[in-house]
């Protein structure tokens, strides 16, 4: 049995829409006998109300989800595997660092929901609609937090700036740039380590296949020998030990050696 693992947005998810060709390569992938999981920074509702937007994505039915980076792994029935939190120290530290960096407010997530964070009541937040909203004085006090998010659709470089430094000043956490996003979650989680989960509670497998487009797909690819998509930011094409189209290309190749 094998086993590919493929990031969601700009991979698997291209402008939105999962087309039928990554539909059909998975649908045979699995009936060979093989796992498809999702590795996101997604969390389960964010990907779960993605999937309902398109009826046809009830076709994928991944064998793993492995969310918010790493921070949350469910099985195919939505069970829970694996989660870890981030210490409420760090946190706190963390989105007050974000604060001082701009006005556009932040997120945590939660196991159940997810929470806009804002300085003050209904300043306005470049975060995506959610669950609700705290303000940070609130959040600051929180725990349970598998992530914290902050977004800057303005400016990819900026959020590659802020992950730099927030892995250099906090050393209990794990920062990771998703193009216009910045990843928070607790030091030694992310999806390569996701990877390393599964092969030990499930494996082993004949092979494991990992693809993505961003920084923080970076690390899986590279140390399972994986494929970067043509959207993949320089250093996750550097990674790559293959180049891919489409993930159904990536998964067709393997299915040929079958």
């Amino acid at each position: 049995m094998k086993c590919a693992v493929s990031d969601f947005d700009r991979t698997f998810s291209m402008n939105g829409a999962v087309s039928r060709e990554n539909r059909e390569a998975v649908r045979r992938w699995q009936q060979a006998g093989h796992w498809f999981v999702i590795a996101t920074g997604r969390n389960e509702a964010s990907l779960r109300a993605k999937l309902a937007e398109h009826p046809e994505l009830g076709e994928v039915r991944p064998d793993v989800l492995i969310l918010n980076n790493g921070a949350l792994i469910l099985d195919g029935k939505g069970r829970e595997l694996f989660s870890r939190e981030m210490d409420p120290e760090t946190a706190a530290g963390v989105l007050a660092y974000f604060d001082r960096q701009d006005e556009a407010g932040s997120g945590i997530t939660l196991r159940y929901r997810k929470l806009n964070v804002v300085r003050e009541p209904e300043m306005a937040t470049t975060q995506r609609p959610c669950d609700g909203e705290i303000l940070l004085r609130e959040a600051e006090k929180m725990t349970g937090i598998l992530q914290v998010h902050h977004r800057r659709p303005d400016s990819p470089e900026e959020i590659s700036r802020m992950c730099r430094e927030i892995n250099a000043l906090f050393p209990c956490a794990s920062a990771y740039s998703n193009v216009r996003n910045a990843d928070v979650v607790a030091k030694g989680v992310g999806k390569a380590q996701a990877v390393h989960f599964l092969a030990e509670r499930f494996g082993p497998f004949e092979e494991i296949l990992t693809i993505g487009d961003s920084a923080n797909d970076t690390d899986m690819i590279r140390k399972f020998g994986g494929a970067a998509v043509p959207l993949a930011v320089p250093e996750t094409k550097t990674a790559a030990a293959e180049h891919f189209p489409t993930v159904a290309a990536y998964l067709i190749s393997r299915m040929k050696t079958l």
